[in-house]
């Protein structure tokens, strides 16, 4: 089976690795010369490859289609994909009939994927030459490695064409995922070594309260599904580079899935009142007790970790954790006190942040090793958020 890297995952969950050559530059234009174009360069992937070989070139290209409209609502992919479908079903030969075959299974809109299967029917198509089939997809072993804080999960599951999964003929796709980003997914990777991606995965945790464990298919499916659409849904979402090549692909192992409905793990969002409460709480406890600033600025910088609380996670307003100290301090603050027409100092701001993290930590039951691992990237993070003032 051919090798491809089409993809890395981010921080300490890594995958299998892969080797991948550049396929083409696409261009998005509509013209038919440009169609052909694509079904030319596809030509080496479409006949005397493997159905894995054709899937992976045909989801970069979608790839492509779906990174160059910046609303991700699907209206740009569709259009493209009826072309291409239009200008496959009018051309003759085993590579256009190959090419339907693989849309049918692959396209990530699904009038595309019907109108492909739907070209298909309308005159005899050459053998695909592929055994199975494409789109005949055999769901394997799934799992899930989320780090100590919560940031950050990898979805890990196994694949294969036909009745079993052979050795030879095994694949897996690795999903990051990005709870920071309200659970979006953010990058894919294609796997070979199925057995060795888990493997990393088991051992790659740093902290004690990290946690890998093996999934039923079903819950993976449905986490993946809700993953992917956030990614869609929130177009601001930065993804890594691998993420639009592999995003057809992924879409159709999702929908080979059985889908399990997730439990509401989500709840209510917090009310106003719920949020003072806290900011109450917090200004009451020992921590804030003890930081030497005036109990005005102690109250509005909580007031402000609390607001982006709720913006990330509203059911969970004492999750903490390195990255969302880090998103509130760069990203999210700056903008909130300006929008406030006031700002409290760096220092007293850090102190607070500082005193926070810990009380949220020790409020939710954080686990002392993690705690104390939390503590030393908190610091950190402020002595990078005062030099940068």
């Amino acid at each position: 089976m051919p090798r491809w890297h089409v993809g890395v995952l981010r921080g300490r969950h890594r995958a299998g690795q892969a080797v991948q050559e550049p396929l083409f530059e696409l261009e998005l234009r509509p013209e038919r010369r440009y169609y052909r174009q694509i079904l030319q360069a596809l030509t080496g992937a479409l006949i005397g490859g493997d159905q894995l070989h054709a899937e992976v070139a045909v989801s970069r290209v979608l790839g492509v289609i779906w990174a160059s409209d910046p609303q991700r609502d699907g209206t740009t992919e569709e259009v493209f994909g009826r072309g291409l479908v239009d200008f496959a079903r009018q051309t003759t030969g085993p590579v256009p009939a190959n090419l339907l075959r693989v849309l049918a299974a692959t396209a990530t809109v699904r009038e595309v994927r019907e109108a492909a299967a739907a070209a298909l029917t309308i005159r005899p198509a050459p053998p695909s030459g592929w055994e199975p089939e494409v789109g005949e997809v055999l769901v394997g072993r799934c799992w899930v490695a989320e780090d100590a804080f919560g940031d950050h999960a990898t979805v890990l599951c196994e694949f294969g064409y036909g009745r079993t999964l052979k050795l030879g003929q095994r694949h897996g796709l690795a999903v990051q995922i990005d709870r920071l980003a309200q659970g979006a997914a953010v990058d894919v990777t294609l796997v070979e070594n199925v057995d060795v991606a888990e493997l990393d995965l088991r051992l790659g945790a740093e902290h004690a309260s990290d946690e890998f464990r093996r999934v039923e298919p079903g819950w993976a499916g449905a986490v993946l599904e809700q993953a992917i659409a956030r990614t869609d849904v929130i177009p601001s979402t930065p993804v890594e580079p691998g993420f639009a090549a592999l995003r057809a692909l992924a879409l159709s192992r999702v929908r080979a899935m059985p889908s399990t409905p997730l439990a509401l793990s989500i709840g209510p969002e917090a009310t106003p009142g719920q949020r003072e409460a806290v900011v109450a709480e917090f200004c009451v406890g020992p921590e804030a007790s003890s930081l030497g600033v005036p109990a005005a600025v102690a109250e509005r910088v909580a007031r402000l970790l609390v607001d982006f609380a709720a913006q990330i996670e509203p059911s969970d307003l004492l999750r903490v954790s390195p990255g969302r100290i880090e998103a509130f301090l760069f990203d999210w603050l700056p903008v909130a006190q300006r929008r406030a027409n006031g700002a409290a100092a760096p220092d007293q701001v850090a102190a607070v942040v500082s005193a926070w993290s810990a009380w949220a930590a020790r409020q939710g039951g954080t686990p002392l090793l993690t705690r104390d691992a939390l503590a030393r990237a908190v610091d950190e993070i402020l002595d990078a958020y005062l030099s940068s003032r």
